[in-house]
Parts: C-alpha cells; sequence; structure tokens
C-alpha cells in the first residue's frame, strides 16, 4: 500500500517485471531537472512515436517549469501547498513531481508531472509521462514496468484529497483520452480531461484497496489492477499539448537571472548595453539596462542567442526572437 516516508516522498506500489515493486513519489528537486536529457540519450535515433513523445512531454514540463518557477510559487511538500493556501486560499500554487525506481536500469527516474492548483481550488494536470522504454519497451527488453501513470496520479489525488480541490483537468492526448476516461469513470473524455472530486477520491481508495490485498504478484491476471494497468500499456497516459506556447520573454528572462553575474556582464559588455563601468551595477540595475537595451535595440535575438549559449542545456538555434527570412529581406 502507498505510504508517505517522510515530508515530501511518498513509496507508491507499481509493477516491475510481473512483481510488486516500490516507486517513490516526491517532489522535484534541481537536481532531477537532467532526468529529460538522460531519457533523451538513452533514446538515440529511436523514432518510435511513443517514446519520442516521452521525451518531447518531458523537456516542455521543464521548460515550462523553468518559465514559471522565477515568478510563480512552486511547492516543495505537501506541508507547503497546505501552507500556502492557508496563507491565502486564491493563492496559485505549482507541482512538479518524479517518480523514482532505483532498479530500473535506464533511469532512475521513471515519470513525471507537472500540475498547477488554481485560485479556485482545481487542479490543472499540465503535464503527465513515463520512461518511453516503459511506455513501450523494446522487443528485446527483460525489464517491464507497469503502473507509472497510476502511481502519479494517486500521488496527485493526494493533493486533492488534502486540499478538498474540486476537479481535475487536463489535456489527454487521443491516445490517453480512452485511459483517463476509464480510470476516473468519466462519461466521456475527448480532448479534455475533467474529472470531479468524487471520482478523483474513489480512484485513490480503490487502488489503496487493491495495493493492500495484492500478493507480491501485484495484479494477477484479469483482476481489476491488471486490467487497469494493462488499460495503461495500451494507452500511454500521456498528458500534455506539444503546441503549448511558452512566453519567450519570461524564459529569457529567467535563464539572464540564473547566471553568474559574471556572466551577465559579459553579455552586457558583449551586446553594449551598459555604458561606463558594469562593475559599480548591482544585479538588478545590471538586468534592468540589458532588457531595455535588448528591447530599445531590437536585439532580443541576440540576447537569447548569448543567454542560451551560457546556460546549461540551453537552445541558443531555437530562437523564438530571430527575424524570419522574409522579415530580413
Amino acid at each position: 500500500m502507498a505510504a508517505f516516508t517522510g515530508e515530501i516522498e511518498m513509496e507508491i506500489p507499481v509493477e516491475f517485471n510481473g512483481k510488486r515493486e516500490k516507486a517513490k513519489g516526491s517532489f522535484a528537486q534541481p537536481a532531477d531537472f537532467g532526468f529529460a536529457e538522460t531519457w533523451r540519450k538513452s533514446l538515440g535515433d529511436d523514432q518510435n512515436p511513443l517514446r519520442v513523445d516521452s521525451v518531447a512531454f518531458a523537456q516542455l514540463a521543464i521548460k515550462r517549469f523553468e518559465a514559471s518557477s522565477a515568478l510563480g510559487i512552486y511547492a516543495n511538500s505537501l506541508t507547503d501547498f497546505n501552507d500556502h493556501i492557508a496563507s491565502n486560499p486564491k493563492i496559485e500554487v505549482g507541482g512538479f513531481i518524479v517518480l523514482r525506481g532505483v532498479w530500473f536500469p535506464d533511469s532512475e527516474i521513471i515519470g513525471f508531472s507537472h500540475f498547477r492548483r488554481t485560485w479556485c481550488n482545481k487542479i490543472i494536470l499540465d503535464y503527465l509521462g513515463a520512461h518511453p522504454f516503459i511506455v513501450r519497451p523494446k522487443e528485446d527488453s527483460t525489464h517491464k514496468v507497469r503502473g507509472v501513470g497510476v502511481a502519479l496520479l494517486y500521488f496527485i489525488t493526494q493533493i486533492v484529497k488534502q486540499e478538498n480541490c474540486t476537479a481535475l483537468w487536463g489535456e489527454a492526448t487521443s491516445s490517453s483520452a480512452s485511459f483517463y476516461q476509464y480510470i476516473f469513470k468519466l462519461e466521456r473524455v475527448e480532448d479534455l480531461i475533467f474529472a470531479p472530486r468524487e471520482n478523483l477520491i474513489a480512484f485513490g481508495e480503490e487502488r489503496e484497496q487493491e495495493w493492500s490485498t495484492a500478493s507480491e504478484i501485484i495484479a494477477a491476471a484479469n483482476q481489476p489492477l491488471d486490467k487497469l494497468y494493462a488499460l495503461e500499456v495500451e494507452n500511454p497516459p500521456f498528458v500534455g499539448s506539444k503546441t503549448a506556447v511558452f512566453n519567450p520573454s519570461k524564459r529569457l528572462a529567467y535563464r539572464f537571472l540564473k547566471l553568474p553575474i559574471h556572466k551577465q556582464k559579459e553579455i552586457a559588455k558583449n551586446l553594449h548595453f551598459v555604458k561606463g563601468n558594469a562593475s559599480a551595477l548591482s544585479r538588478e540595475e545590471l538586468a534592468e539596462a540589458v532588457f531595455k537595451g535588448a528591447r530599445e535595440n531590437g536585439n532580443l535575438s541576440g540576447l537569447w542567442t548569448l543567454v542560451e549559449t551560457e546556460y546549461g542545456g540551453g537552445t541558443p538555434e531555437e530562437n523564438p526572437f530571430e527575424p524570419t527570412k522574409k522579415q530580413r529581406t
């Protein structure tokens, strides 16, 4: 049965090679966000659409976190959620959770989800996904995992339960719609998942009962848990949109501010945004001068290139401020 082992961590059963295994769900820490790159490298040139989508959703979820975390509030534990909401009942609080399986050879992090609690006390499920070789194992794979999506959703339903959230909604993919319709017992799911509180609580309680009575073989053939896991394999529970629009200006500001001060000064000097002695400026004054100069000189493109080059894992070639060929001619 699922159980908290600390303030931010929960042990949740999954199935590994047909037997019960413990995975650990927790709120992501800064050191965790390299998992998407690990997944991408392990994928190599593999073009299986489900595996490719798995990596794409992970990368988008991290970009969403990076674009929002400098301006918004993210919780680091269930207690954080409760404290923020108690302080301001109308506050929006974000969450990024990961699911760990130290026994899985390809990656310790085997699943993730990015979500938010809205001012009207609903949960928006922005992104959810699992490791590409869990979503669709290779034909010769000797390591098969089931139940990652169920485990992540169970963790989120505990937040729903604690905060008395009234519903959960998110954007299903064409393959995951039937999965969410089944597990949350909804009349219909197309692109929109909308699950009322009572359905979410029922989902959590049913899993608790099944986990408490399951033997070492966690999902005996044709039992409810086995059917649920089989459905997850057939219809991977992706949530999210690959066409989501991120605010490039927010991302640029966030990443510039995360750079060491000496790198910020080098960028300001290279782009001639600061007159006089940049070393005399505070970090706040320097940032203001750089972004004012970039806007006034129409050189946000150049600023993006330099910041993304210096920022670990940046993508200078994916420049949203780069003029199109038509604009340049």
